[in-house]
């Protein structure tokens, strides 16, 4: 009876405090998670000449990187996405767009998929803000002439085919608003890759 008599106030006050903090958490209102800017721009390196003018400004720093590990002469802009994510976020996107060939007289499709999941903002061990994914996917299924002949007017007709490239990135960081370098990809041309450079930041209003 006097083991009763202690439990009793014991579990009356565990049950109270219980009661009150699930009363403060319905009371609390419910908020919008931040939404972040995502930017992926992707280059190709190569020899070729071309109109330098045409990469952004904000991506200086990662060229720079970029010439210092490798012996292209010129970097070019294939494609630039912005999309728009809640953190934590799921993004997924399909695209098809038209590719040159300075070399022969046609254009082909080349077709990208990308995907981005479980983006957060997190401090690193320094206290800088910063942006942490889960997994990072980019994929894309490019042209490759496999056989060239020739008819009876003498014209060159291709064989074409589609091959598909990309890579999966586990756990990846970067700084927020940091242009960062998070892979490379090889084309159908011996002589050039694909950089993709991401960016993360909170989106305005």
């Amino acid at each position: 009876m006097n083991k009763l008599k202690i439990l009793f106030p014991i579990i009356f006050v565990c049950l109270t405090g219980l009661t009150n903090i699930c009363a403060q958490t319905q009371n609390q209102p419910l908020q919008a998670e931040p939404n972040y800017d995502v930017i992926l721009h992707v280059l190709t390196g190569s020899n070729n000449p071309i109109d330098k003018s045409l990469l952004p400004s904000s991506l200086s720093n990662a060229v720079k990187k970029l010439k210092t590990i490798y012996s292209y002469s010129n970097y070019s802009l294939n494609s630039t996405y912005l999309e728009r994510v809640t953190s934590p976020g799921i993004l997924e996107l399909k695209d098809v767009s038209k590719k040159s060939d300075q070399s022969q007289e046609y254009s082909t499709s080349v077709f990208t998929d990308w995907t981005l999941n479980s983006l957060r903002s997190l401090p690193d061990s320094q206290r800088k803000k910063s942006i942490q994914i889960e997994t990072f996917r980019f994929g894309q299924r490019v042209p490759v002439v496999t056989y060239v002949s020739t008819n009876s007017n003498g014209k060159m007709n291709n064989t074409i085919n589609y091959e598909q490239v990309g890579l999966t990135l586990k756990s990846l960081s970067l700084l927020e608003n940091i242009p960062t370098i998070i892979g490379s990809l090889s084309t159908s041309k011996p002589d050039e890759l694909i950089f993709l450079i991401l960016t993360v930041k909170p989106a305005d209003q």
